[in-house]
């Protein structure tokens, strides 16, 4: 009898289990899809949309696109194989010297490091003098020369094909983009190119490169994702230093820096970093979409890093299936909330300020509800958004690097007129951390611009520490254009 009174007992618990499970499932499939219709509601009201593929912008036409240059059409499709002249590209920008940052030293980049290096893979000799190793670099590697000649007539850039096209749905973790590489390689080629010029007197040539590069940091800027914006800004961050070192030279005539200050002007940055918001939110709703839909739930909480393809865990199979689908809602509504109150929302009013606020509170957010067992639905959150602090910090700093260009640009045109600095920098050029006037100090003949940077003070253009890098977190200096006195 007691055998089969602990028996019955055995049989009422797991009933009441089961039981208590279904009733458990069943209300969280229901919470969660009211939770996820009313977070797409808002995203309708808000006029975004969670179809990546609606926010990748058509390609122009063939002719008028930078990026359907033969070197570079085609790059988007992981089935195609790059040109061999990109690849070639390599031997010049591998274990190349560096050092040519001088924006915020002010000081001008010594070349003969890098004509050394050119001259030890095989390009002109290390005595040469910059022209002669401009005419063996372009001999070497025409590529540069023919991007750099088909960048004033050539506006438009975007890769080819649509980023994304051909390569069916994929989810946020399995996009495949190996155009960067070869981008950011093309970049660091040109940023030489462009040195060699300024260092000939060739002004028209260097500002040639200058706009091919500002064309590969455009086509990156259109792609919706946060790591198209990062590359975007890291050329463009190459080309800022080659216009700061064009006007150092002063070679450049009034030609050349109208040139410049309509290049300048053509990019937005903070309307690319709204735009890569937008994509990051619509890879996130569907690759939820993608959990949903797979037979094998192959990527899921609980093994959201294994590889496609490879066997899945018996423990993890167990899980999956017991995993309620009103789970997945409730995380994809509580991904799309986050994104839209507290980035997406700021990111459109407009202005550091806004953003740095909506980031601070979601941070807060995210931090107030790291507990599983209290805010499970958070999970997905912290595994799909990426660490916005680190991008917000860098993606500013190429804004200011460009407001600064520009500055430096009309100050130089303004020098070339009068003989001298202004006394004070035209309207309309901001600090974009605290939306004042750029602050500016002339000294002598040269001048110094700057910004009070993420720490929020003004350091009064002071150089930092030798050791602090301008875009890490630690940084508490001023971001500074140097432009010193003529000799």
């Amino acid at each position: 009898m007691k055998r089969l009174f602990n028996l019955r007992v055995l049989v009422w618990t797991l009933a009441s289990l089961v039981t208590l499970y279904l009733l458990a499932v069943t209300l969280e499939n229901w919470t969660g899809a009211r939770a996820l219709a009313a977070a797409k509601e808002k995203v309708a009201q808000e006029g975004e949309s969670l179809d990546f593929m609606s926010l990748v912008p058509p390609l122009p036409p063939e002719a008028e696109n930078f990026c359907a240059l033969e070197p570079l059409a085609g790059l988007t499709n992981p089935k195609n194989k790059p040109a061999p002249a990109l690849e070639a590209l390599d031997k010049i920008t591998s274990k190349a010297p560096g050092g040519l940052n001088s924006i915020q030293l002010g000081t001008a980049p010594d070349l003969k490091p890098r004509i050394e290096h050119l001259a030890k893979n095989g390009i002109g000799r290390a005595d040469a003098t910059p022209a002669e190793m401009l005419a063996a670099l372009d001999a070497a590697h025409p590529v540069l020369k023919t991007l750099a000649e088909a960048a004033p007539r050539r506006r438009a850039a975007r890769f080819t094909p649509q980023l994304g096209e051909g390569q069916g749905f994929v989810t946020l973790f399995e996009m495949k983009v190996p155009h960067y590489t070869h981008a950011q390689r093309l970049g660091k080629a040109l940023l030489v190119r462009c040195h060699l010029a300024i260092a000939a007197g060739q002004a028209g040539e260097a500002v040639k490169c200058i706009q091919a590069s500002l064309r590969l940091s455009k086509a990156c800027f259109h792609e919706p994702i946060l790591i198209s914006l990062l590359v975007g800004s890291s050329i463009q961050a190459l080309a800022m230093d080659n216009v700061w070192a064009l006007l150092h030279a002063r070679i450049a005539a009034e030609a050349e820096l109208t040139l410049l200050k309509v290049e300048l002007a053509r990019l937005d940055i903070p309307a690319s970093m709204l735009h890569a918001m937008r994509g990051e939110l619509a890879t996130a709703s569907q690759t939820f979409d993608a959990l949903r839909g797979r037979s094998d739930r192959g990527i899921t909480l609980f093994d959201v890093s294994r590889p496609p393809g490879t066997p899945q865990p018996i423990s993890s199979r167990v899980l999956n299936a017991m995993l309620p689908s009103g789970f997945l809602d409730h995380s994809e509504a509580v991904v799309i909330n986050l994104e839209i109150d507290h980035l997406i929302l700021p990111m459109k009013q407009g202005g550091y300020v806004r953003v740095n606020a909506g980031l601070h509170s979601l941070e807060t957010n995210l931090d107030g509800k790291s507990r599983i067992g209290v805010h499970p639905h958070h999970i997905f959150a912290r595994l799909f958004m990426p660490a916005y602090r680190g991008v917000i910090r860098s993606v500013t700093e190429s804004e200011t690097r460009r407001r600064q260009a520009l500055a430096a640009v009309a100050i130089e045109s303004f020098r070339l007129s009068k003989g001298s600095p202004p006394p004070s920098l035209p309207d309309g050029i901001l600090d974009v951390i605290d939306e004042k006037p750029m602050r500016y100090r002339v000294e002598g003949s040269g001048y110094v611009l700057w910004s009070i940077a993420h720490d929020e003070e003004d350091d009064g253009g002071t150089l930092p520490g030798k050791d602090e890098k301008v875009r890490d977190a630690k940084f508490t200096g001023d971001w500074v254009w140097r432009m010193p006195a003529s000799k």
